[in-house]
């Protein structure tokens, strides 16, 4: 069948082109009809879609707030149906739920006719080609609207295989995807184990030292147990200068000459800067959850207003104060917070905290003995997410390849 006599969109047609004989192509809107049967007696369960392309009980997503004011307004879906979430389509905002229940009103719900495999209608819409096209409808738009507009998804041509190979196709993905999540969970696995050995390291070396004879002594903090009897405890008010930053986010700035230091992990670059030295940087609030985040810099950078900044230190190494502070503070942060999820840091509790210091010279064997140890777990780590990057990616191009065609499976679940 020829592309230009269905008229599909031409963003499309290298990726339908190919497509073995046997194989149709249908508008959305020519196998799909879309529902709009409303929760109005309130007895379905509220559902939520995720990126993965999972519907599950919004009950099970904690950070959405239940939307009672406009129940009645919410969509009924049942088991096979499609979910949709226009605006977050090019992120993975479509799947086939496996329940029934009640669907935001800002989502759409569609049920596939009998040429369609639910399952197989999944895997299709969820392939790479297909979000890379629903980018490109977002990207079209003249406003700030990132939601897919009805008719893009009307007209969107649809790789439609005969129903069993729709069925094969559907039997073999479920088994081969399975086997690489199966294998991505135990890579998530063993990187959870590096990271709690990397902790454990870092603590005991921070609190013990390197001589194992060392006599010790109470710190005097609960927190920190017994230390090296000749070590220090010295709260952060006498080791260094606390301020903040004064920038927004806004000024960010693509391409900036310096770091910029915000509310998270991300480091974004900005075209002037107010700090110049060894400085450590944690957010007083924000997305990367506070006393988790922290940054060590030798330079010239700029911070967020919100970003405490530490600097100016004295008797202490910057890199020291950092492997330490990123490694307690977190504790004590949320023992000093009034609610769970420690949406503020205050200053007192940061100048009041407790440091273990060691001598200068100890300092500098520390350092060096956890930065060899480290680095090395720090390359398990990147060399295991590359693993993961690496199986994402080969599931991905399965998928792809098995629902366009370019693999014929059958013979693999025969």
């Amino acid at each position: 069948m020829s592309l230009a006599l269905i008229g599909v969109h031409s963003a499309v047609t290298p990726l339908l082109a190919d497509l073995p004989d046997r194989w149709e192509i249908r508008r959305f809107k020519a196998v799909l009809d879309r529902l709009s049967e409303r929760n109005d007696d309130l007895s379905y369960e509220m559902l939520s879609l995720r990126s993965t392309g999972d519907v599950v009980p919004r009950s099970l997503d904690p950070r959405q707030e239940p939307d009672t004011k406009n129940l009645p307004r919410y969509f009924v879906a049942h088991v096979a149906d499609l979910i949709v979430n226009p605006m977050w389509l090019f992120g993975g905002g479509v799947g086939v739920s496996t329940l029934e229940g009640a669907v935001s009103p800002d989502y759409r719900v569609f049920r596939s006719r009998s040429v369609m495999e639910p399952r197989f209608l999944h895997y299709l819409l969820r392939s790479q080609p297909y979000l890379d096209q629903y980018v490109l409808y977002t990207r079209a738009q003249t406003t700030f609207d990132r939601r897919v507009q009805q008719g893009d998804l009307d007209n969107l041509p649809l790789a439609i295989p005969p129903i069993d190979e729709q069925q094969a196709i559907v039997l073999y993905l479920d088994r081969e995807a399975a086997r690489i999540d199966r294998l991505i969970e135990e890579q998530h696995r063993l990187i959870e184990m590096l990271e709690e050995r990397r902790g454990s390291l870092i603590a005991r070396t921070l609190l013990r030292g390197l001589d194992a004879g060392a006599t010790l002594r109470d710190s005097g903090d609960v927190r920190l147990g017994d230390v090296p009897a000749h070590w220090q405890l010295v709260r952060t008010r006498h080791l260094c200068t606390i301020t903040t930053g004064s920038e927004d986010s806004g000024n960010a700035t693509d391409g900036g000459a310096y770091p910029f230091y915000v509310r998270g992990k991300q480091i974004l670059r900005i075209g002037h800067y107010s700090f110049d030295g060894e400085a450590v940087m944690t957010p007083g609030d924000g997305q990367g959850g506070t006393g988790k985040v922290f940054h060590y810099f030798n330079g010239k950078f700029e911070a967020h207003q919100r970003v405490y900044v530490f600097k100016d230190f004295i008797g202490i190494s910057g890199r020291y104060f950092y492997y330490f502070i990123s490694t307690f503070l977190r504790p004590v942060a949320l023992a000093s917070s009034n609610t769970v999820t420690m949406e503020s840091l205050r200053r007192p509790v940061l100048a009041d905290f407790a440091v273990v210091l060691p001598p200068v010279d100890e300092q500098a064997s520390i350092l060096a003995y956890l930065d060899e140890h480290t680095s090395k777990i720090d390359s398990l780590i990147a060399e295991t997410e590359r693993l993961i990057e690496l199986a994402r990616e080969r599931r991905s191009a399965l998928i792809t390849a098995a629902v366009t065609g370019q693999m014929d499976v059958r013979e693999e679940v025969a």
